[in-house]
């Protein structure tokens, strides 16, 4: 996310920094209001400090080998930094850093009017007495973001909504006053980027990253009932004998009566690739003669299949509990199209947070 160079924060006055204006940028990002305020090692620390947290929560979340619940708990810290930093950066323009946060008295004041906004957009407006206005930017503003979860092109005018609430808040004031100018434009930017990052957010991961649960036995032991993985989506596919897939069922696997409310996915493990000769015989698979080592089955295969060849363009998969699952040796192969990615961990319950074969780091 762009940030200001912290030597670039406008104060509105020479004399003592505006306790609501340090507000508004400690919640674009903890530590710019202490920096404002001239506490810049500990405003360049929290700021560190809040990059740092949310780039361990991701690894930890996101990454093969992290542990989820400690992602969420670094997430929850984060928002406590969050928290604090909002309220430090009041007092931080305090003398001695004696008086807590108070709402101001004298009416609409400036910067607490861009506060609210920032909240909610229209609430700065309902404050500064245009209460039909904010009324409109209220329902405006957080109903584009909601619509935004499925329209994703319209994430750029709901953060300019928010944005545009924010600078009119300030104008409408009578505090506003020119020096002020060079903050406001700063905070409307800031808004802005804000909001249109966190709302692309879940697109970006929707994007990168596809969640599935594991439904039946049919990988046990290496997967359980209610596992829930992380699988990396990838265009063009191509994996290799041993990784565990998620793929869109063909049609041949999902009988007579298939869903169709959302497409229906399963999760194998792949054995054979395009152009490979597989056997399944007396316990064991043979891909193009040739014993496969498969340290990881529930039990031998008690039934005979093949010899076939692999079509161009498609995969042969298995599950893990071999007796007791339905896949290529019983509905065919797995058209290349229909790859997804590698699982690569399983991130929930707890209990059951671990990498898999083939994962990412």
């Amino acid at each position: 996310m762009m940030r200001p160079s912290l030597s670039a924060l406008p104060k509105p006055t020479a004399q003592r920094p505006d306790p609501w204006l340090a507000v508004n940028y400690s919640m674009l990002m903890p530590g710019l209001g202490q920096v404002y305020s001239g506490h810049r090692l500990k405003g360049g620390v929290m700021i560190g400090g809040t990059i740092a947290l949310i780039s361990y929560a991701v690894w930890a979340i996101f990454g093969a080998t992290g542990n989820t619940v400690t992602g969420l708990w670094t997430i929850a810290l984060t928002a406590t930094l969050y928290g604090f930093g909002i309220l430090d950066a009041y007092r931080s323009t305090q003398p001695d850093y004696r008086q807590r946060i108070s709402i101001p008295k004298e009416p609409q004041n400036a910067w607490y009017g861009v506060f609210l906004s920032q909240v909610l957009p229209g609430l700065g407006q309902v404050y500064g007495d245009h209460a039909v206005l904010g009324g409109v930017l209220l329902v405006a503003g957080v109903g584009t973001a909601w619509l935004a979860n499925d329209y994703p092109q319209l994430l750029p005018i709901a953060a300019c909504i928010w944005a545009m609430g924010c600078y009119h808040a300030y104008l409408i004031s009578p505090q506003a006053s020119r020096g002020g100018r060079g903050a406001i434009a700063l905070l409307v930017l800031g808004v802005f980027i804000l909001r249109l990052s966190v709302g692309s957010v879940p697109g970006w991961i929707k994007q990168a990253v596809e969640q599935c649960i594991v439904p039946s036995e049919s990988m046990l032991p290496t997967l359980q009932v209610g596992d829930r993985l992380f699988v990396t989506r990838q265009v063009r596919y191509q994996p290799s004998v041993g990784e565990i897939v998620v793929f869109l069922a063909p049609p041949a696997a999902q009988g007579e009566n298939p869903r169709r409310d959302r497409p229906t996915l399963f999760v194998k493990r792949v054995i054979g690739l395009p152009g490979q000769q597989v056997q399944i015989t007396n316990g064991r698979v043979y891909i193009n003669r040739q014993p496969l080592n498969e340290p990881y089955i529930q039990a031998p295969p008690a039934y005979e299949w093949g010899p076939a060849v692999i079509p161009a363009e498609s995969y042969m998969v298995l599950g893990d509990n071999r007796n007791a699952s339905s896949d290529s040796h019983v509905w065919g192969f797995v058209p290349a199209q229909n790859l997804l990615g590698p699982a690569y961990k399983i991130y929930w319950p707890p209990s059951r947070i671990q990498p898999l074969e083939g994962g990412i780091n």
